[in-house]
């Protein structure tokens, strides 16, 4: 069995433990366990698309045609296109040209419900959200992170406006993701020449959706939250670039919906402050990483007015603490 499958098995096991209710508190430490069992693999090629100059003259045509018409439209073949180009190294392609492209469709109304369902599912297909990510830092990063992206904004253009994805297509969705993040060890930024990275913003986005869907349960975007909590602090990016702020956004929304979610997030703050008393300062670059980025994330938190109260009290008692 290979690396991702083990880890999508290990935390199908917790999952179906978590929602059997036989775990709960020693979640957040058996998701450390499996995150800290993932083994890369060597580097191989990664094949991005080259046509940058003809894929932007396609991008621009599909625009000039929409905004001519009430409401924006994509045929199945240039839906397709537009998602193989999530993966171009050309900010203009992907970031200023899929993404927007995609966005605008979605936001205007114009999809099919086989289109949506279409998305969603090619967006999960290992080719695209495990795209080389056992690999060391690489440029397929761009397609899983962008993929990521779009999936949040399937999700809230679904529940907003199409009503497509059944209760199943969401629950299929959970674990899918979940091993995305335990996987996902490429937390750069703002990319030299390449553009936006930011893996760790996406994620917020995604998970911040995924929160407002009424059929996922409390178990399930409590298992979300820690599996994403557990993959921030084994970033050995430093994420300075907004991806505290926005995940702190997330998860004061989620504590926000229920009390049972903010007192999740203290168990699962005090798991991760357990761990840290029995870790000694290292000479590496990754361990100051992760010290710092932990800093930037509870500051983050702390420094939101809205931030249930349980949750604020437990901050400011371990904020400073080493």
């Amino acid at each position: 069995m290979d690396e991702l499958a083990t880890t999508y098995h290990a935390l199908q096991q917790l999952y179906d433990q978590l929602i059997a209710g036989k775990k709960f508190v020693s979640l957040p430490a058996s998701i450390q366990k499996i995150m800290a069992n993932i083994t890369p693999v060597p580097a191989t090629p990664v094949i991005v698309p080259s046509d940058d100059m003809a894929a932007l003259q396609k991008i621009q045509a599909i625009n000039a045609r929409n905004k001519k018409q009430v409401q924006p439209t994509l045929s199945d073949d240039e839906l397709s296109f537009l998602v193989d180009h999530l993966g171009s190294l050309q900010p203009a392609v992907r970031d200023k040209g899929v993404f927007f492209t995609l966005g605008d469709w979605l936001q205007g109304g114009g999809a099919t419900p086989d289109q949506i369902q279409w998305l969603f599912k090619r967006l999960q297909a290992p080719d695209v959200l495990y795209a080389h990510i056992l690999e060391p830092d690489n440029d397929a990063v761009f397609l899983r992170s962008f993929a990521v992206m779009i999936l949040s904004a399937v999700v809230y253009a679904d529940r907003n406006t199409y009503h497509v994805l059944s209760d199943q297509d969401y629950n299929d969705l959970v674990l899918p993701v979940a091993t995305y993040i335990a996987l996902e060890q490429d937390g750069r930024g703002y990319v030299e020449n390449k553009g936006w990275a930011h893996t760790y913003t996406h994620i917020g986005n995604l998970l911040d959706e995924l929160s407002d869907v009424s059929s996922l349960t409390r178990a399930q975007k409590v298992f979300l939250m820690m599996t994403a909590l557990n993959g921030w602090q084994r970033m050995a990016h430093p994420l300075v670039y907004g991806e505290a702020m926005r995940f702190a956004l997330y998860l004061t929304n989620l504590a926000l919906m229920h009390q049972f979610y903010a007192q999740s997030l203290v168990m699962a703050l005090t798991a991760w402050q357990k761990r840290l008393r029995h870790v000694q300062p290292q000479e590496s670059q990754a361990f100051w990483n992760r010290w710092y980025n932990r800093s930037r994330l509870l500051e983050a938190c702390i420094m939101r007015a809205d931030m249930p109260q349980v949750v604020v009290d437990y901050l400011q008692k371990i904020i400073d603490a080493y």
